[in-house]
């Protein structure tokens, strides 16, 4: 089971400003302050989706839980979010998806950026070095907040990051559009913007850990006798969302709070402009360069899916109202990654990525033959990089007995996988 998050705090969906309840959890090793004589931790982290809300499905999901701690074992960040109409997120459950589709791109987005600027503690006093490696591949994408210099992550400054999901999760999370496509939503974006807000929030949390980690480690090591505000020993340090551009720039002002308590008073907010969800590139290049947050290049992501319980036709349309919910609407339109191809339809997103999919034989709300079908299929496309596992007895909510274990195990095998093809290696 999951212990206490890192952060709780929320954000704003780009898709119209409705606010998301999100968490974060750290893996022990971040905490460790190097003085175990380990090996540096590198930029990984893992979204993990939950099922559809009005049937129960919340952040808490114990299936969400379950896979969420098989890789957090493995040395990666974890971030979970409630989609819109959920837990304590604001608004309600859409009939077309395609508003939790931003929700999940929302998220995405803040997540690489607060991945991107972490600096946990150096394991020993060493020079600063540049966070991007030599000859290492770089998304043309903008981020919108400055680079950090990290000396803790030299060996390869970009993120191994996987997008996965649970059941209805699994769903929005195989229709997202590329990764490049997702950061190009957060480049050259303006304050008072939802995506504004959300890079200014991830480098404001991010800073927040890293001052408060280093001090947490100097004083581990016996250069400090007090640390105020510092992690101690297995408590986290807990932050809640807040308006992060400053007065006057259009957006409105939530109290920070710090305790579990302010989440649900900051979440009462009581007024917010609603804005539209579309803006074209030429309403952009018109906004006055003074209130655009400054541009700096962030390394693409090694992105990889996972897909728990995946809802195949009838019961994905249903979800959806027989709506298309595609990573190439028109609004996630971007330009192919250089030497690379379009993701332009979900499944040659999902075969030319590292993708898992784990699934029953007995679920409930799809066949075995047409779940072993489509895995079937899709591993079978010339180059296809997708593999699945069936699990005997296992139904949609893993209730059986042993089944979970499977899963688990499946799912633990697969990221020890892309951890030694990217040579990072086991640092959990």
């Amino acid at each position: 089971m999951l212990s206490s998050p890192t952060t709780v705090f929320t954000i704003p969906s780009i898709h119209d400003d409705i606010t998301l309840d999100c968490r974060i959890y750290h893996p022990l090793k971040l905490s460790s302050c190097g003085i175990t004589g380990e090996t540096q931790w590198q930029r990984k982290g893992a979204i993990i989706a939950h099922p559809y809300a009005p049937l129960g499905g919340c952040l808490d999901d114990p299936i969400v839980d379950a896979v969420a701690v098989e890789i957090l074992k493995q040395g990666f960040v974890i971030g979970t979010f409630n989609f819109r109409g959920a837990g304590v997120s604001k608004g309600r459950t859409s009939w077309t998806g395609k508003p939790e589709l931003n929700d999940y791109i929302s998220f995405t987005g803040f997540f690489i950026h607060y991945i991107h600027n972490m600096q946990p503690p150096t394991p020993r006093s060493s020079p600063k070095t540049s966070r991007t490696t030599p000859g290492a591949a770089s998304s043309p994408i903008q981020s919108s907040y400055p680079i950090s210099v990290n000396p803790f992550d030299t060996v390869n400054a970009g993120i191994t990051l996987i997008l996965g999901g649970y059941s209805y999760g699994s769903l929005i999370a195989a229709h997202l559009p590329t990764t490049d496509a997702i950061l190009s939503r957060f480049a050259n974006t303006a304050k008072g913007t939802a995506a504004g807000e959300i890079v200014l929030r991830a480098a404001h949390l991010s800073q927040q850990w890293n001052k408060e980690a280093q001090q947490n480690c100097e004083a581990r090591r016996g250069r400090s006798l007090k640390v105020q505000g510092a992690l101690r020993g297995s408590s986290h340090s807990i932050a809640m969302g807040g308006e992060e551009c400053e007065q006057g720039s259009g957006r409105v002002s939530r109290d920070s709070r710090r305790s579990l308590d302010g989440l649900r008073r900051s979440l009462d907010v009581s007024r917010r402009k609603r804005r539209s969800r579309n803006h074209s590139s030429e309403e952009e290049s018109e906004l006055p360069k003074d209130v655009r947050l400054p541009s700096v290049e962030i390394p693409l992501p090694q992105t990889s899916y996972l897909l728990i319980s995946p809802l195949l036709p009838p019961i994905s349309k249903f979800a959806t109202m027989f709506s298309k919910v595609d990573s190439n609407d028109s609004e996630n339109k971007s330009p192919p990654p250089k030497g690379g191809r379009r993701g332009g339809s979900t499944e040659s997103k999902i075969i030319s990525h590292t993708t898992l999919a784990v699934y029953g034989d007995r679920d409930f709300f799809t066949s075995q033959r047409k779940l072993r079908a489509w895995a079937e299929h899709l591993a079978g496309m010339p180059e296809s990089r997708f593999q699945f596992k069936e699990i005997g007895g296992a139904g949609h909510f893993w209730h059986e007995d042993s089944v979970e274990e499977q899963m688990r195990s499946s799912v633990r095998g697969w990221v020890q996988d892309i951890l030694h093809s990217n040579g990072s290696g086991y640092s959990g």
